[in-house]
């Protein structure tokens, strides 16, 4: 017995949940910090070293790295588990923040995005995949909803501790600050992981809805196709298409709101709620979604969720007063924050555990295109026509394409 059962985890708790605590915990921090509190940094370095908007953004471009090594990354979480894929890549991201302060030069700003995002994908996002199809079944949906609430939760606490820190210190106090949290969470994280759960403790998640007094075989927790057998079939291409225009959503959207609600007229404070309650919207969207992901099958419930962004998005980009603030960005948020969750659920629907780190690491990595075209978009659009609005029409009009490739991504696996 480990010492985390003994002391760490409360008895009457059921373990995977504990167990996917560290990859929510994971995402708080590092979309917390690198996404929705990008924005802190950009005055201040502007200011300091003189660099252009475009220049300071295409740092986000950097996120392109972590999805051409996920196939290698998803690999390892296959053959050796979510524990070192998360400890070692949250190490990484942790000596990115704390070598922040002694920049000098643009390149320094790069390589040191470069190695932040190298651990971006093994730290939460496909981990939290496999550890989720792993341990949960019957409660899948609302399961991988409130782990991804993680990029919420980082959403409303990480952007008004990282501004208190730079109103009251400085950017570099902000870096040190998040590369000691990094550090924590990575002990954290080695502790509470646990990537093969015998039978006795899934009880009856994995058990037939006949009969779920049984404890589940391991071959039903480990069921899914073969990475032969998914690249063959189109659903395969279809789920990729959906991912990588769905990225734009992190790529884009997440990092736009705050400076473009500031050009139609907010004050910083204003934009800083508003993303607030994008927020926690966001993390409502996720579990509600997911709710209806059980219901509805993931892949519906994801046509349903890009909809949704779509017509948010266009009508942010359309709204030229308080209307984008107070009825646009929640709604935005609600539909924005569940598709983190949804992509994964209906990757597990047609893929399986099997070989899910593999396959998904695969898809993101051919999903990178997203996260080099989305912070040029942002800088472009708003060094050619001084605002947001065309990427953010651009955005929209992806989200809809996307609900067109769903219709090929069919279930194939018995997950």
């Amino acid at each position: 017995m480990s010492a985390f059962s003994g002391v760490w985890r409360p008895r009457g708790i059921y373990r995977g949940w504990w167990v996917v605590s560290a990859p929510f915990l994971a995402a708080a921090l590092n979309t917390g910090a690198g996404q929705y509190g990008f924005g802190v940094f950009v005055p201040p370095l502007s200011e300091e070293f003189g660099w252009s908007r475009t220049q300071i953004y295409s740092a986000l471009s950097f996120t392109a790295v972590g999805s051409l090594l996920a196939p290698l990354i998803g690999s390892a979480i296959d053959r050796y588990g979510a524990k070192p894929a998360m400890t070692i890549s949250l190490a990484a991201i942790a000596a990115s923040f704390f070598m922040r302060p002694l920049m000098s030069e643009l390149w320094h700003w790069y390589a040191l995005s470069f190695l932040q995002y190298v651990g971006y994908s093994g730290a939460a996002m496909m981990c939290a995949g496999k550890l989720v199809g792993m341990w949960f079944r019957r409660r899948r949906g609302r399961a991988m909803g409130l782990t991804a609430m993680g990029n919420n939760f980082g959403g409303i606490f990480m952007p008004p501790l990282m501004g208190f820190i730079l109103l009251t210190r400085d950017w570099q106090s902000v870096f040190v600050a998040l590369g000691a949290m990094s550090v924590g969470l990575t002990f954290y994280a080695f502790a509470v992981t646990r990537d093969f759960p015998s039978p006795e403790e899934l009880g009856d998640e994995f058990a037939d809805d006949s009969n779920r007094r049984g404890a589940a075989a391991p071959q039903a927790v480990m069921g899914g196709l073969s990475m032969r057998e998914a690249l063959r079939g189109r659903a395969f291409y279809a789920l990729a298409a959906t991912v990588t225009l769905g990225f734009f959503t992190y790529s884009a959207v997440i990092p736009s709101i705050i400076p473009h609600l500031t050009e139609i007229g907010a004050s910083v404070g204003t934009a800083t709620f508003s993303l607030s309650a994008y927020a926690v919207m966001g993390m409502v969207g996720k579990f509600f979604m997911g709710l209806l992901a059980e219901r509805v099958t993931s892949r519906r419930a994801l046509m349903i969720n890009f909809a949704g962004q779509s017509a948010m998005v266009a009508a942010m980009a359309l709204a030229s007063g308080p209307v984008a603030l107070w009825a646009v960005v929640p709604v935005l948020g609600f539909f924005n924050g569940a598709f983190g969750a949804l992509f994964q659920l209906a990757a597990l629907d047609v893929f399986g555990v099997r070989r899910f780190g593999g396959i998904m690491g695969l898809i993101n990595m051919l999903s990178s295109a997203a996260f080099v075209a989305g912070p040029l978009m942002i800088g472009a659009s708003y060094d050619f026509t001084g605002d947001y609005a065309a990427m953010l029409l651009a955005s929209a009009a992806m989200f809809a394409i996307a609900i067109l490739a769903l219709t090929q991504a069919k279930v194939k696996a018995n997950p």
